[in-house]
This record gives C-alpha cells, structure tokens and sequence, in this order.
C-alpha cells in the first residue's frame, strides 16, 4: 500500500492493483496485467507514475491517473523485492541479488549494481537523489552513486540479514536494521558509524525517521518498538503493547504521534513527547476462516485467526455468549463444528488438542490429543458418536467420541487432506486431498472403495449430496461426482480463483461454493447449472455451511464478517453481516440497520464519503432513531475495516 497526493494505491494476492480516491473513498482504476500477487507498489513522488512489481519479477510502470501501463520491464532476475523512485530513474532489488536501474521514460536500462551475495531486501534513495542504499542477505548495507552506478561506500557490521534501510529527512545520516536485532547509524559522507543501537533481541524489519529529524524509530518481531534520540542515540522511550511483530509504522507530519500496526490486529497512536499510547484501534482484518450450524439450527459458531470461538443466533444476529478460548495467545481455537447429536461443540487448538464442550453444562466432556498436529479438518459422523480428524502426517484418524479410542487410521492419501465429510447415511466418508484426488472410504470398516480424479490442484472441501459427493479444489473449479460409478457428473467451472469452500443444502438441491474470487455461486447439482453469485464480501470467502431447514446461507471470509443469506425465495437476499469485535459485537441488516454490545469504540463507526463519524455522534441529525439504554442501535451505518 503507498499513498500519492491525493490517491491510495493498493496491491492485493489476486494480483490487482486498485487506485483509490483518498477523498471520496472510490476506485478509480483497476490494474490487472499482474498474474500473481502485485508487490511491492510505489508512487514516483515528482510525478503521476506508478511502478509495481510481482513473483515473476515483471515490473510495471503505470499512468495513476488514467490508470493505463505505460511499459513492462522484462523479468529473468527473480520476485522483486524493493522498488524505489529518483525522478524518472527506478531502482528495482531482485531475489538473485541484483539491483536494476531503469529509466521511466524510455523503459531502458541504466544500469546494475552488482556485488551482493544473496537476495538484495531493500533499496532507498537519499532525499537529495545522490546516493543509493542497497541492504539484503549478505548484511552489508552498500552506498552507490546513481549516476554512474559506482559504488561508494560498503558499510560493514550487521550479522543478520538487511531487510529495512531509512535516510535522515535532512542530515546525510542513514539507519539500518537486521534480523539479529542489531540497528545502525552511519554517517554516509564519511562511511562512518555514528551510532550502534542495541537492545532489541528479535529481528528488526523497520526503521523510519521522524519527518523532524529528531527521532529515529525502531520495531522489531517481538512487538518492541522504540524511539531514540538522533543526536545522541540515546533510548527516548520503550512503547510496551504490542504482543506480536510490527508493520511498517509511520510518523505524523508534526511528528508529534507515531501509528504503529501490529500482527494482532490492533493499530496504537503513540505520543513521541511522552511514549504513552493515545489510541487504540482493534479488530481490524480478523479473518473468518468456519462456520457451522448446530443441528436444530438454534446456533451458529464461527471462528477465525483470532484464536477464539463465536456462537450466534442466527435469527435474530445476537451474539448469544462470551467467546470460547482464552486470552493466552499461545493456545488458539482454529476451528470448531457441533455434534449431529447433543448440544456439543468440538474445537480444535494449535495445541494439538480436541476439546467437545457441553454446550448445555458449559464443561467439557473430553480432550482429545492428537499426536500429528496440527490437525487440518474434523467431521462428526452422523450419529454423533464418532470422530474424524485430519492430521499433518497425512492420514485421518476415525475415534470414538465417547471414549476416545482409536477406531481406524485411513492412510492412502499422498498429501496433506484438507477436508473430510461423511455421508448421510455414516457408510461412507470422503477426503479432498494435497494430491488433487477426492477419495471414498468404507466408514465401518477402513477401506478405500475408490480414488476421484480429475482435478489439477489441492482439494479443500467435499461434501456429500443424495448419490453424490460435492468437491472444490484450488484449480478454480468444483465437481459433482456419482458415488456409485466414481465419475464426474459435472465440472463447475464459473470461478475464476482458487476454491476453498464448498456445501449442499440439506435437501441437496442447492450447492454452494465460493473462494479467492469474493463471490459464492449457488447451483442445480442434479444439471450443473449456475444459478446465483452472491456478492458482499470484500476478501477471500473462506467458509459456507447451509442451516439445517435449508432456508440459510451463512459465510465467512477473510475480511471478517459472518453473513447470513436467505435462499428460500426466488433470489437470495442477503439478510444480516455479523461482526465479532474483540470487547463486543456487531449485526447489520442490509437497510443500515444494527444492532451492537459492548465496546466497540476505534473499530466501527459511521462512514459519509471519507469523513468519519463515532457510533451514536450523528443520533441528532438522524429523525426518529433513539439510542436504547442497552446500547443497540438502529442506525445507518458502515464498518470499514
């Protein structure tokens, strides 16, 4: 992500580039030459231009504002790992440790600077355009004249490897930082050392001055940010918060604050006069990895990276209790689905364990460990009393839920299985493998019955319909196979990305599926036929489970919504998004509606071109909307993650 003038520009893994207005929120353009993820993303500072690059070592230069490409430099050198603007000249670090030189206008190149032993991470020009820093594997950070690609200066120290380099706004100082912790600052008119910084014990992969000068920050992987004094090298402040590595951190323009993303999701406004934190914003991009529905239809769980369990009304959007998990960030719940039978729910941990909860008791019945974590995929069978677990040594292991004794072992795969149904009836289970093959197995008795082939990549999901099992594989396509025969009834080829997701309805004549291209397809599986694609979710769509009397969709995707469709008419309407918010919850109904508990303060908000407004601020200039003492509101409203 880079910001221009008065555009955002975003690089995305399905490999677009989308340039946003900064005013209105809007897309202007949509660049979509890149085959694969587009990254990195910079704005020439002197100009309209925009230089992005991919996996495949292509680098595009393209016109911000009609949004067109301009040219395409050929690859041949690797991912490209940093991009850099001087004017009309482009410096370009590669993964075969090379740094390329472009001239912007002509598409020629300029020049290579060689010596590197290793990936080169990270390239950077002074603000005066006179010199260029190169840092990478080798951890020699190198000073190159880019005029006449000669190289100055080799600055020698680091142990680690050299992922982030920053010059001082105005003194001729540049920092850097390596994955062994160490941090520098060099004088570069002499090559000297001026300052050698220590006190981060994990890998530093930013550095940045403030636009004043005066402060240097340093983050590392452990969460540990701190701000040094540039004259002095000197520690200012220690900024304790962040539990996990930190992202590019940026300065405002006073300098006065310093805003800080962490891999937990959370973004802290830092005061640099006094260390202490001002804000913090939560909950953003909490992704939505299952969803289920109990067997009455009573509950929905939903789950996601945040390590925690959520479970629902799916009727009224009401968030029905607490989160299951802990606040140990070290013990995460990855999954969870319930019993056919029972008012139980499993979840799974990345601590090898299978946990089944009482749902009526709130105490939990057995822990199951399983020895080849992590475990990939659980099924329940449909009488409750036995479960199947996918494991990392490639097998699935079939237990009694009751005792927890070993019942079979299915080894046959050749790859990781990502996905296990059994059939209505229990006679038979099914495995969506690494090895692109869809296998049938005798439940009772072990066996493999047969192996389905015909996709060209992972299958993550199978599911059974009447006679049929459903399959979704990363090659971007779903299939509908006869279970007697083995063969393939239909190839459903709408999708346009990977596929991670697939679900009959109960009576079998709806079948949803949905992945990396933002949408869910509903079909006929008895034709084949395409029916709907539902829209909404702005990410990956990870999950979709039908509600036991067939009349509810739910999905969950990486953007972090839960939502809820209704199927039952002629079309399918969406009816309620749900947010589950570290301190509280959200659901919103798509006439602007919702509802909300807790504290949500710093993660939802109302949203008017790019103007942001806090939950309850526009209650007087809304007619007829009171705020409820409980703190549920009926508002129009957006959350924009």
């Amino acid at each position: 992500m880079t910001y221009g003038e008065d555009v955002l520009v975003t690089g995305s893994s399905d490999g677009t580039v989308r340039i946003w207005d900064a005013a209105t929120g809007d897309c202007r353009h949509v660049l979509e030459e890149h085959q694969q993820w587009s990254w990195p993303v910079v704005i020439n500072p002197h100009g309209g231009e925009l230089a992005t690059g991919d996996a495949d070592g292509v680098l595009r230069l393209w016109d911000v504002d009609r949004g067109t490409l301009r040219r395409e430099l050929p690859a041949g050198h690797g991912l490209i790992f940093s991009l850099a603007f001087s004017g009309q000249l482009v410096a370009a670090a590669y993964r075969d440790g090379s740094v390329l030189l472009w001239d912007a206008g002509t598409g020629q190149a300029r020049g290579e600077l060689t010596g590197a032993t290793g990936s080169v991470y990270r390239v950077a020009f002074s603000p005066a355009h006179v010199l260029l820093a190169t840092g990478g594997q080798d951890g020699a950070v190198r000073l190159w004249d880019p005029s006449t690609n000669r190289l100055i200066s080799e600055l020698p120290g680091h142990t680690g490897q050299v992922y982030t380099l920053a010059f001082h706004p105005r003194e001729p100082l540049l920092a850097s930082g390596d994955t062994d912790g160490g941090v520098r600052v060099w004088n570069t008119a002499t090559g000297s050392l001026r300052h050698a910084l220590s006190g981060h014990d994990a890998a530093i992969y930013w550095v940045a001055f403030s636009p004043s000068g005066d402060l240097l920050a340093t983050g590392d992987s452990a969460g540990a940010v701190y701000l040094w004094d540039t004259a002095t090298g000197r520690l200012r402040h220690a900024l304790s918060g962040h539990t996990g590595p930190v992202w590019p951190f940026v300065f405002r323009r006073d300098s006065a604050q310093l805003a800080v993303n962490d891999d937990q999701f959370t973004t802290r406004l830092w005061d640099t006069s006094t260390g202490q934190c001002r804000h913090t914003l939560t909950g953003h991009g909490r992704q939505v990895t299952s969803v289920r529905f109990s067997a009455d239809g009573s509950m929905l769980s939903t789950s996601g990276n945040d390590g925690r369990v959520r479970l629902w009304h799916p009727a009224t959007g009401r968030q029905l209790q607490s989160p299951i998990g802990t606040d140990n960030r070290l013990i995460m719940l990855e999954a969870a689905t319930f019993s056919p039978s029972g008012n139980r729910l499993v979840t799974v941990g990345n601590d090898r364990r299978l946990n089944l909860l009482n749902l009526d008791t709130g105490r939990y019945e057995r822990h199951l460990d399983v020895e080849s974590a992590p475990i990939w995929a659980v099924a329940f069978s449909p009488s409750g009393d036995e479960l199947a677990t996918a494991n990392d040594d490639d097998t699935v292991r079939l237990w009694y839920r009751a005792t927890g004794r070993l019942v079979h072992t299915l080894a046959e795969h050749r790859g990781r299985v990502r996905s296990i149904a059994f059939s209505a009836d229990g006679s038979l289970i099914a495995t969506g493998c690494d090895d692109s093959a869809v296998r049938l197995w005798d439940a009772v008795s072990g066996e493999l019955l047969r192996t389905l082939r015909g996709h060209t990549d992972r299958v993550y999901a199978v599911d059974f319909g009447e006679g049929v099992v459903a399959s979704a594989s990363w090659d971007s396509t779903a299939r509908v196979w006869d279970v007697e025969s083995g063969e393939t009834r239909h190839e459903l080829q709408r999708h346009t990305g990977r596929l991670w997701t697939a679900a009959f309805s109960p009576s079998g004549d709806l079948l949803a599926t949905a992945g990396d291209d933002l949408v869910v397809r509903l079909w006929d599986p008895s034709s084949g036929r395409h029916l709907h694609t539902l829209t909404g979710h702005s990410r990956r769509v990870w999950s979709v489970a039908f509600g036991p009397s067939g009349d509810l969709l739910a999905t969950g995707g990486d953007d972090g919504t839960t939502r809820l469709w209704s199927v039952t008419g002629e079309r399918p309407v969406a009816r309620l998004t749900l947010l589950g918010l570290p301190e509280g919850w959200a659901a919103l109904a798509p006439d602007g509606r919702y509802k909300l508990e807790g504290d949500i303060g710093g993660q939802f908000w109302h949203a008017i071109s790019m103007c942001r407004f806090e939950t309850g601020e526009l209650d007087p200039y809304l007619p007829g909307r009171t705020a409820t003492a409980a703190r549920r509101r009926l508002l129009s409203s957006q959350r924009r993650a």
